[in-house]
């Protein structure tokens, strides 16, 4: 059986081995609801971002952007979003920026509280999978909402 620190330590070197263009660091705030889950919540948000921000290239050729959804929160701690999210076109970084809000704002559980900021080195990585602010290291990755795509060539 894996502890914490060492599936901690696989989740950090797995991540920092993506290679990411032009990475956000996004903390996205939650209300809390039993309707909805917040994996589902996070699956619609990244369906509306993708097509708001992509157009055409996601809806005919199923592009996607690259994701890593991490949730945290406890008993005491509001549950929360941190996430990667790679931006292909930096020259459309405002764009992004505008579409993130706009399009959690409209998810069921998307609270007004948002941070979006370049990430400009790893240090995100790390403290999106600090231990701390999680019920369970390894139930918080969004598995279902990772999305990287396959290299083409």
């Amino acid at each position: 059986m894996v502890n914490d620190l060492e599936y901690q330590q696989e989740i950090r070197d797995w991540i920092k081995d993506i290679e990411l263009s032009n990475p956000f660091a996004i903390t996205l705030t939650t209300f809390s609801n039993t309707k909805i889950s917040h994996s589902q919540n996070f699956k619609h948000f990244m369906n509306r971002l993708n097509q708001s921000y992509l157009k055409n290239s996601y809806r005919r050729y199923n592009q996607k952007l690259t994701v890593i959804p991490i949730r945290e929160g406890t008993n005491h701690i509001q549950t929360h979003i941190h996430c990667v999210i790679d931006n292909p076109y930096p020259e459309k970084n405002r764009e992004f920026i505008r579409l993130v809000k706009e399009s959690w704002s409209k998810s069921v559980l998307g609270r007004p509280m948002i941070d979006i900021q370049p990430m400009y080195d790893k240090g995100w990585i790390d403290y999106m999978t600090k231990l701390t602010s999680k019920s369970d290291i390894k139930d918080s990755v969004d598995w279902s909402n990772v999305y990287i795509p396959y290299p083409v060539g």
